[in-house]
């Protein structure tokens, strides 16, 4: 992909690549499908044969990291989907790279295994006009045929896959027009020359790889940004938008990309997936470190503060970055609305959250801040400030060293609701049935306290990540708050 530019998840991300399996190009996941899906790639003008053009791998960030849910298989034309079985493809995803665990630092390259492929039932089987899977599972006109895999419901469980996945068509597939595509035993793989074909939803809308700069002191910062669809529209640029900066943790510095601070964990993609996006709108940003931002001696690096320029400079509504090759962004300025500025993060993430509230109380409307810690005494302005803090009863650092700020925080004027009762991390999933956890999250957010103080029992550091981003009240009550 090209610095800066976006991917559409519903554009043709396979035209012309058909491939026997063979080892994937090195590379994680999202760059890689970046460069295939590419449309100026070296087999983009090759005249379409008819028949079977190229398989997708459909993925998602979850907690546990990216995970296959699906595979996508292109066809030169619209496909007939009275025809189709669960049975009309063998479908397999290759497993992760042996030591491979989402988020952590120094990992091998999930795609860099010898084992074999692992096959995947097909749960549903449907058409549609773009590699995406559809939340109703029912066949629209288009090309594409979708082959489904089962969700796990607890989106925490770390995930085994890579994101290489092959296809073997076993049945007669016939078009829209009424011709047949012949059953082959033909072994197909997502593989290209320039990686994986990959889409993941909530992701691919992203733009990577942009810097923040300030020419006077010779410092810079990389970040993604995702720009909502609203402001990609005729207009877009007269609306102010919310901010959500949300930082990562240190497993994705050191070696890591900006693909990766979007694909190992949910920690910023989460803001951005459609569902999401339709009940709170707003611009994303996170940042990615060469390094890790602030350690457990309390010493930080000078990206804590040039983070904080990204947002400051995000604020002056001056920013005008995003591709000009592209027609739905060129010439367009993004406002933000400076009452509604929110900052998240865990571990590494939460800590440099909590330090820039404190240094910058002016800023920020509030914070959700998972798993994270500062020392007392250099967090004592967040007394007046809007906080959710969200930890684990296993957590020996988070856990005890907010619980030595809560005085600090009192003797400065704050109001502190810290319950006595640990949570059911059991009532996080499945997603859609949060309703008990809702009332209780809801219950103690409304005791009128400006710091909450929330603990699940039985969850550790690791767990919280994959858990706690997805608690419904939680993100809800971060956009109910205005800055004053």
């Amino acid at each position: 992909m090209v610095a800066g530019t976006a991917l559409a998840g519903t554009v043709s991300a396979m035209g012309g690549w058909i491939h026997e399996v063979r080892a994937a190009e090195s590379g994680h996941g999202f760059m890689a499908a970046s460069s295939s899906m590419s449309d100026d790639g070296p087999d983009s003008h090759r005249k379409r044969v008819p028949g079977l053009q190229g398989i997708c791998a459909l993925c998602e960030v979850t907690g546990g990291g990216e995970k296959v849910y699906g595979i996508a298989v292109e066809y030169d034309v619209d496909i007939d989907p009275a025809g189709l079985t669960r049975d009309t493809y063998s479908t397999a995803v290759f497993p992760a790279a042996k030591g491979f665990f989402a988020g952590m630092p120094q990992e091998p390259d999930k795609n860099d295994t010898t084992a074999a492929a692992q096959p995947r039932s097909v749960v549903a089987i449907y058409t549609n006009a773009g590699p995406a899977l559809r939340a109703d599972r029912k066949s629209i006109a288009g090309r594409y045929v979708i082959t489904e895999f089962q969700h796990d419901p607890d989106l925490s469980l770390p995930t085994t896959d890579s994101d290489r996945v092959t296809v073997t068509q076993d049945r007669d597939v016939k078009t829209a027009g009424g011709a047949v595509y012949a059953a082959s035993r033909t072994v197909r793989s997502n593989a290209g020359h320039h990686g994986n074909s990959v889409v993941i939803r909530g992701v691919d809308a992203w733009e990577q790889n942009h810097w923040w700069w300030d020419d006077t002191r010779s410092a810079w910062l990389e970040y993604s940004i995702y720009l909502p669809k609203s402001f990609l529209m005729k207009g877009g640029e007269n609306k102010a938008y919310p901010l959500v900066l949300a930082v990562t943790h240190s497993g994705t510095s050191y070696d890591g990309t900006c693909a990766q601070t979007l694909t190992e964990q949910c920690i910023a993609t989460i803001w951005s997936l459609p569902e999401e996006q339709d009940r709170h709108e707003c611009v994303v940003v996170t940042p990615r470190y060469e390094r890790t931002t602030m350690n457990d001696y309390w010493e930080h690096t000078a990206d804590v503060e040039n983070t904080y320029r990204l947002v400051e400079s995000l604020l002056r509504n001056t920013w005008n970055y995003g591709n000009p090759n592209l027609d739905d962004r060129k010439d367009k300025v993004l406002k933000i609305d400076p009452k509604k500025v929110y900052c998240t993060g865990w571990s590494m993430g939460a800590m440099t959250s909590l330090w820039l509230m404190a240094k910058h109380p002016e800023t920020f409307a509030a914070g959700l801040i998972i798993a994270g810690q500062q020392r007392p005494e250099d967090v004592a302005t967040l007394a007046d400030q809007k906080l959710l803090i969200i930890t684990g009863t296993e957590d020996n650092k988070a856990t005890p060293w907010n619980e030595k700020c809560i005085p600090v925080w009192e003797r400065n004027g704050g109001r502190v609701t810290r319950p006595s009762e640990r949570l059911d991390p059991a009532l996080i999933f499945p997603v859609d049935d949060q309703k008990k956890l809702t009332a209780q999250v809801d219950g103690y957010l409304g005791q009128g306290g400006n710091i909450t103080f929330l603990t699940f029992e039985g969850v550790d550091h690791m767990g919280s990540a994959r858990k706690f981003f997805y608690i419904k009240a939680a993100r809800d009550w971060l956009f109910s708050q205005v800055k004053a």
